[in-house]
């Protein structure tokens, strides 16, 4: 009874803090009305959102985030009346929104109002906009499930409402290995003294291992550099030229004796220069000849004003040269050569990608790579669980992991390339269930009963605890009829099955999950 009060005491707050924030903003009555409308489906598909997607925000963080958004980022929306009118836009600078009066395309781009740029350190500055942007697209992506595939009864997966999957996906795999408060923190950037990129690496290589790590960091940032090369062909021209260029640089860094030759070459030419410039600077006569040559070659408007000024400018340029010598000396160092060519050779490998004519084939390649290094990561998560509450948990994520749509088509439980994975992956998880006491074992012969047991965890029921079910006889087979708590769902025939294999009751409803 106190929560239900309490839950009616918040939503109330959240209603009156939204229309505060509306009636200080001076758009239309439709407009006003279309996002009280986002508000209201949102609250109430939310708490089935947060059953089945475990790794998310809290109800009343992801309001208060939206509402703090509209109050401090939006300043005019305005719905295209006409189709084909104009485009639907969005303006940071104006804190503008040009859009249909599409709810969910409304709610996509209030999410794309906030001005980020994700930080990713360490890395090349093009490497670094092509990762800020697949993982902005992904966070604004994410902001919007709850109103795309929730409305209070159901949960209904609306693909083409989807922006973009490739970003989605990739998205949803980071929440999968580190969090969503940790990558809502990275992509907003929380903190601006902390370096989210290496937090990232550090954590993907305390959960999983340095190796899967290493893996991981390739695949996301050629994904990036593939799915930005998707969109704008200016990009696709700079990677190349970057190749090319990167490949001239490590040239240099083949041959250590080369290298050191030339950079020790380098170091005495600057030697050189300095004592030249000592040698003019105090002697009085070869510095007002070395001002009258040097002006000479110069045109009018940048002749030296004065030897005072010459000398002042040669003193500098010794300065410079004694810098480039300390430069010189450290590149001789053998841990910083090795340094640099590491460097050039890890940006080498990011983006050295093969782009063919069908790009979208080499992202789902890539992709597929990605998924099973996922499923790897599952695995660990897995045999370090313990306790019966992470592994229901997990078994959500398994499923809401399952139904995360690849292409238009396709979500990843039926992707030939990953179904073999996916199946072992789901044996595995069973298979501790059953040993843990989370779920109860329907039939004795354990192949039939795991076959079973997957089909039902991936029902896309909203609470698998909501799951009955129940084995009697239906024209002389033995079936399984399913309940979402007293509804029947689904019926289910259990061939080659005896009434003796059968171990839950028969005839009666009986709980999967324990």
């Amino acid at each position: 009874m106190k929560d239900k009060l309490l839950s009616k005491i918040v939503k109330k707050d959240y209603n009156n803090n939204l229309e505060e924030v509306l009636s200080k903003k001076s758009f239309s009555e439709d407009v006003k009305n279309t996002l009280l409308n986002i508000f209201y489906k949102i609250e109430n598909g939310y708490d089935d959102y947060k059953t089945i997607k475990k790794e998310t925000f809290e109800k009343q963080d992801y309001i208060e985030k939206l509402i703090n958004i509209i109050e401090k980022n939006c300043k005019k929306i305005e719905f295209i009346d006409k189709p084909n009118a104009q485009e639907e836009t969005v303006d940071r600078e104006q804190k503008k929104i040009v859009c249909f009066p599409i709810e969910t395309k409304l709610l996509y781009l209030i999410a794309k109002l906030q001005k980020r740029k994700v930080v990713v350190n360490y890395l090349d500055k093009s490497i670094e906009e092509a990762v800020s942007f697949v993982l902005n697209t992904g966070n604004n992506i994410n902001m919007v499930e709850p109103l795309r595939d929730f409305n209070g009864f159901s949960w209904n997966i609306i693909v083409k409402d989807i922006e973009e999957l490739n970003c989605n996906l990739i998205y949803q795999n980071i929440i999968f290995l580190i969090g969503n408060a940790s990558i809502d923190k990275w992509v907003n950037n929380y903190d601006s003294l902390v370096d989210y990129f290496e937090l990232f690496q550090s954590k993907l290589e305390t959960l999983y291992g340095k190796e899967i790590k290493d893996e991981i960091l390739n695949n996301l940032i050629q994904l990036s550099i593939m799915i930005n090369i998707k969109y704008d062909e200016k990009f696709k021209i700079e990677i190349e030229n970057k190749k090319i260029q990167l490949e001239k640089e490590l040239l240099n860094y083949i041959n250590k004796e080369e290298y050191i030759t030339k950079l020790s070459n380098t170091k005495k030419t600057k030697e050189k220069e300095i004592k030249k410039i000592d040698k003019i600077v105090h002697n009085q006569v070869l510095l007002s000849k070395e001002y009258d040559k040097r002006n000479k070659k110069l045109p009018l408007e940048k002749k030296i004003f004065s030897i005072r000024v010459f000398k002042n400018e040669l003193k500098k340029e010794r300065k410079e040269c004694l810098l480039a010598i300390k430069e010189l000396n450290k590149n001789m160092e053998p841990e910083e050569y090795f340094k640099k060519k590491q460097t050039i050779e890890q940006k080498l490998k990011y983006i050295d990608i093969p782009i063919q004519k069908n790009i979208d084939k080499s992202i789902y390649n890539k992709e597929i790579e990605l998924q099973k290094l996922i499923i790897k990561c599952f695995y660990i998560k897995i045999k370090k669980i313990k306790d019966k509450k992470k592994l229901k948990d997990l078994i959500y994520e398994y499923r809401y992991y399952s139904y995360l749509p690849i292409t238009k088509r396709r979500y990843l439980y039926n992707v030939k390339e990953l179904r073999e994975n996916l199946e072992e992956l789901a044996n595995y998880i069973i298979n501790k269930a059953i040993k843990l006491k989370v779920i109860n074992k329907i039939i004795d012969d354990e192949e039939q009963n795991t076959e079973i047991t997957k089909k039902l965890i991936l029902l896309k029921i909203i609470s698998l605890e909501d799951i009955y079910i129940k084995p009697t006889i239906d024209n002389n087979n033995i079936c399984l009829i399913i309940f979402d708590e007293e509804i029947e769902d689904n019926k289910m025939n259990l061939e080659n099955t005896t009434k003796d294999k059968i171990k839950i009751k028969f005839n009666k409803k009986n709980k999967l999950f324990i």
